[in-house]
C-alpha cells in the first residue's frame, strides 16, 4: 500500500469522524421511518416481555399519565407531534427511577418514578425532557455516530490488516466508543433539558419544576449513600448525565432569562398528583 493510497483513507476517515458529530446529517440521511422502526422494536420487546420488565396495566393511570403527556405536546416547539407516537406505556418495576422516551415517541414511564415523584410538574418537566429526547432524534444520532466509528475503522483496517483481522480489530476497538458515546450522552441531555424547558412553558405546570427531582435524587444519595444498580440506578444515571448541582443551576439560570420567577404551589399540582398515584397503588405521596 502505497502513502498516496494511505493519505486517501486515512482523509475519508477523518471525514467520517468529523461528520459523525454533525446531528443535522441525520436529518437529512436518515428518514422518520428509522426512528419509528426503532420505537416499535422497543415497544414490541416491553410488551412481550422481552424488554425492560413487564407492563404494568393500569388504564386509568395509564390515562393520567397520557394526559400529562398530551398538555406538554401543546407545545408549538414539538415538531414531530403527528409523526411520532406519543405514547405512554407504564414498566412494573418499582426500583428504577426513570422514564424513557424511545424513538418515534414510545414513552415507557416506570413505577419506580412514580412512587418517587412527589408532584405532576415534577413529573411533566422529566417527561418534557425525554420527549425532547425524541424530537431531537438523540438515539438515532447516537446510533449514526456509531456506525460510522466502526464502519470507519474497520475501512482502514481492513487495509492495514487484511478483512478478516480487521473484523476483530474493529470489533474490539468499537468498545471504547463508548467513551465518545458518554461525551455526547452529556450534551444530548443538556440538551434535553433546555429543549424540555421550553416545551414546559406552553403548559400550566412551573417550567423549573424538574429541578425537584435532581434535588430529591441528592436527599436520596446522602441518606442511602450506597444504593445503586439495581436498587437505584445511580451508577448509571451519574455516567451519563451532566452532575445535578449543574443542571439545577442551569434550570435556574433559565428561569431568570424567561423572567419568569418563583413557583405558585398550584402549578405544581400535587394533589391531583397524590389522588391518581394513591388511586393505583394505594401507598401515599408524602
Amino acid at each position: 500500500m502505497n502513502k498516496s493510497s494511505i493519505r486517501k483513507y486515512f482523509l475519508v476517515l477523518f471525514l467520517l469522524f468529523s461528520l459523525q458529530g454533525c446531528g443535522w446529517m441525520v436529518d437529512i440521511v436518515f428518514p422518520l421511518d428509522v426512528d419509528r422502526f426503532l420505537g416499535e422494536q422497543f415497544y414490541k420487546a416491553a410488551v412481550t416481555g422481552e424488554g425492560h420488565g413487564k407492563i404494568y396495566k393500569d388504564k386509568s393511570l395509564e390515562k393520567y399519565l397520557q394526559s400529562i403527556v398530551d398538555r406538554i405536546l401543546k407545545s408549538k416547539s414539538i415538531q414531530y407531534k403527528d409523526e411520532f407516537k406519543y405514547k405512554v406505556t407504564i414498566i412494573d418495576d418499582d426500583k428504577v427511577i426513570n422514564a424513557i422516551c424511545a424513538p418515534g415517541g414510545y414513552i415507557f414511564v416506570y413505577t419506580g418514578l412514580l412512587h418517587f415523584v412527589k408532584n405532576e410538574a415534577t413529573l411533566a418537566g422529566i417527561l418534557s425532557h425525554e420527549i425532547a429526547h425524541a424530537e431531537r432524534r438523540h438515539s438515532t444520532k447516537q446510533l449514526s455516530t456509531n456506525l460510522t466509528l466502526y464502519f470507519a475503522l474497520y475501512f482502514v483496517l481492513s487495509y492495514v490488516l487484511g478483512p478478516d483481522l480487521a473484523q476483530h480489530a474493529a470489533d474490539i476497538a468499537g468498545l471504547s466508543t463508548n467513551l465518545l458515546g458518554l461525551a455526547n450522552s452529556r450534551s444530548m441531555e443538556e440538551e434535553a433539558d433546555e429543549f424540555g424547558f421550553d416545551y414546559m412553558r406552553s403548559t400550566p405546570y412551573y417550567p423549573g419544576a424538574i429541578a425537584d427531582f435532581f434535588k430529591d435524587i441528592q436527599k436520596e444519595k446522602k441518606i442511602n449513600p450506597e444504593l445503586k444498580g439495581a436498587d437505584i440506578p445511580l451508577e448509571k444515571y451519574l455516567s451519563t448525565h451532566p452532575l445535578d448541582e449543574d443542571r439545577i443551576s442551569a434550570n435556574e439560570k433559565r428561569l431568570k432569562d424567561a423572567g419568569i420567577g418563583a413557583p405558585n404551589q398550584k402549578s405544581y399540582f400535587k394533589e391531583r398528583y397524590r389522588n391518581n398515584i394513591e388511586k393505583s397503588f394505594g401507598n401515599e405521596v408524602d
